[in-house]
């Protein structure tokens, strides 16, 4: 019976022990994705490029805006001395051009918001790719997301983010030569 309970207690001993040397070699690094996005060099010239393509495509808008604009005005000046027929055609005009404006506006909002998505889906899967390697090189187990918020607390010496932009701009001066 002493013997049961020796080996019982001995087994209990391996099992705190081989439980402390797993935790030791247990490495968590975590990464704020989005920050990474926003101040890498590719970020940074994506959402340039985003926002010259947005005042592009607002500087259309405005003219179409003010072509109708303009049709308004001339329907509201005019419409004493038009008779019915003509009145209600330019109303049709109007009404017309109103919706296809609205139209346009909201295809080249999702045709921005698309292209938007798209490069930061590229940058991201490249970040990714430096995540990857410096987890590799630096013994990490783990690297969590930081920007979804469920990092409460981290020890800064475990944040790879700026390590991770630091590579990732290399990376691409590189490929650019």
């Amino acid at each position: 019976m002493k013997r049961i309970v020796f080996l019982a207690t001995l087994w209990v001993l391996l099992g705190f022990a081989s439980a402390h040397h797993a935790v030791a070699e247990l490495k968590i690094g975590y990464v704020n994705l989005q920050r990474a996005l926003n101040e890498c060099e590719a970020g940074i010239r994506a959402k340039e490029e985003l926002k010259e393509e947005a005042r592009r495509l607002e500087k259309q808008l405005t003219q179409k805006q003010e072509e109708l604009k303009r049709l308004r005005e001339e329907i509201e000046k005019k419409q004493a001395i038009w008779n019915e027929e003509t009145r209600r055609a330019k109303e049709r005009d109007y009404q017309q051009k109103s919706q296809q404006l609205q139209q346009e506006f909201v295809r080249l909002s999702e045709e921005l918001n698309r292209k938007r998505t798209q490069k930061e889906e590229k940058i991201i899967k490249d970040l990714r790719k430096i995540i990857d390697q410096v987890a590799e090189e630096r013994g990490y187990t783990y690297v969590l997301e930081a920007s979804t918020g469920l990092i409460l607390y981290g020890p800064e010496k475990d944040d790879i983010t700026d390590l991770v932009i630091k590579l990732y701009n290399e990376r691409l001066r590189e490929e650019n030569r």
